[in-house]
C-alpha cells in the first residue's frame, strides 16, 4: 500500500491560546476649536455693537427741535415703547429683523426704526438710550394715526458706519428725560385720570393718561399663534388708589416686567387700550407711550401709598408705652381692679 502524503495541516501547529473579546472602541475625541458655546452665540448674535467712533461732528438735539432732512444730530431718551419685526431674509448683510421703537425725553417723542442683520438689541421700556444719525424722516401719512409722532428716525449701524445706538446701562442715573411731556407742578398733567374712570369709559378720551402702581408679576407664557409664529405674553396685575386691573405685555415687551418691583415700580400710560375679557384688560397699542417711575408729585404719593399697603400689623403689637403711666399705676396709693369685663370693653 503506498505511503500517504501528509496534509498541509501537519505542517501548522494550532494556536491554543484563549481569545480575548476586543475591548469596546472608544468614540473618537472630537477636537473642538478653543471656543466655548457662550462665545459663539456672543459672535453670531453679540449683544453690543463693537466701539464706534462718529466720523464727523454731531450736534446734540432736543427731539422738540427735530426737523426732517439731512443732519448730523445725536439725542438721548428712553425707550417708552417697542414692537418687533422679523423677515426671513437670507441675502448676506442684509437686514433680518426691525424693531420699531418709540424714544422720548422731556420735549418731545420720536420714532426710532432700528434695523438689525446679527445684533441681538436687549431693549426695554425705561432703558435710556443714545443715537446718532444723519437723516430725520416725516412718518407715512397713513401711519401717523396711529403713532406717537410725526417724524421717524431710521438706521442700520451693522451696516450704515454713520449711525448708531447706545443703550446707556452704565451711565444711567435714573433722572435724565424723565418729566412727562405737559408736566408742572402747578397744574395736573393734563389727560390723568384715575383707573377706575378710565375702565368706567375715560378710555374713549383722546390723549388719556393713568398712573399705576405695581402690583404683582405674573409668570411668562409662550404659545404658537394660529399663522405659526412663536409668542409669548405676561399679565401683571396693576392699582391706584381706586380700582385694580391686568396689563398685558406682548413679545419685545416682556422682558421689562422682569425689572419691575411689585408696590414700587409706578408706570404712567398715555393712550392705552382696554379690553373686557370679564376683567379689564390694559393693552399697550402702537401710539401708547409707557413711561417708568416719571418724576411728579402723583406719582411718588402713588408709590407711598402702595407700599403703605404693604406694611403688615404685627400680630403680638407692643405694649404702649406712651399710653399709660405704668410707675403711677404700681406705686400710687390709689389701685383701681378691673374685672375681665371691663378690660374687654
Amino acid at each position: 500500500m503506498p505511503a500517504q502524503s501528509p496534509s498541509i495541516q501537519s505542517f501548522f501547529h494550532p494556536d491554543l491560546s484563549p481569545i480575548e473579546p476586543e475591548a469596546a472602541s472608544s468614540p473618537p475625541t472630537i477636537i473642538g476649536d478653543g471656543f466655548t458655546a457662550a462665545e459663539v452665540e456672543a459672535t453670531i448674535h453679540p449683544s453690543s455693537l463693537p466701539k464706534w467712533q462718529p466720523r464727523g461732528q454731531y450736534d446734540k438735539a432736543d427731539i422738540a427741535s427735530l426737523a426732517p432732512g439731512s443732519c448730523c444730530l445725536t439725542l438721548v431718551g428712553r425707550v417708552v415703547n417697542c414692537y418687533h419685526l422679523k423677515f426671513p431674509n437670507l441675502k448676506p448683510h442684509a437686514a433680518k429683523g426691525c424693531l420699531k421703537l418709540t424714544v422720548k425725553d422731556d420735549t418731545g417723542v420720536v420714532e426710532v426704526k432700528l434695523w438689525y442683520d446679527k445684533m441681538d438689541y436687549q431693549v426695554r421700556l425705561g432703558q435710556l438710550v443714545s443715537i446718532w444719525t444723519v437723516h430725520i424722516s416725516n412718518m407715512d401719512r397713513g401711519a401717523i394715526a396711529g403713532q406717537a409722532s410725526t417724524l421717524m428716525i431710521s438706521i442700520f449701524p451693522e451696516n450704515d458706519k454713520s449711525s448708531y445706538f447706545l443703550v446707556q446701562e452704565q451711565s444711567d442715573d435714573g433722572k435724565l428725560c424723565k418729566i412727562p411731556l405737559g408736566y408742572s407742578e402747578q397744574r395736573q398733567l393734563p389727560g390723568l385720570m384715575t383707573l377706575k374712570a378710565f375702565v368706567e369709559g375715560g378710555s374713549e378720551v383722546y390723549h388719556a393718561k393713568i398712573l399705576v402702581c405695581i402690583k404683582s408679576i405674573g409668570g411668562r407664557k409662550a404659545f404658537t399663534t394660529k399663522k405659526g409664529y412663536q409668542a409669548e405674553k405676561v399679565d401683571i396685575g396693576v392699582f391706584d388708589n381706586t380700582f385694580q386691573a391686568t396689563l398685558r405685555l406682548w413679545d419685545c415687551l416682556v422682558a421689562s416686567a422682569r425689572h419691575w418691583k411689585p408696590s414700587n415700580t409706578v408706570l404712567l400710560l398715555q393712550n392705552p387700550g382696554l379690553r373686557d375679557e370679564g376683567k379689564p384688560i390694559i393693552t399697550v397699542e402702537s401710539k401708547t407711550c409707557v413711561e417708568v417711575d416719571p418724576f411728579t408729585a402723583d406719582a411718588l404719593w402713588l408709590r407711598g401709598y402702595g407700599q403703605r399697603l404693604t406694611k403688615r400689623e404685627h400680630v403680638n403689637p407692643g405694649f404702649p408705652e406712651d399710653l399709660f403711666d405704668v410707675k403711677a399705676a404700681l406705686t400710687g396709693e390709689e389701685k383701681l381692679l378691673y374685672t375681665l369685663r371691663n378690660i374687654d370693653e
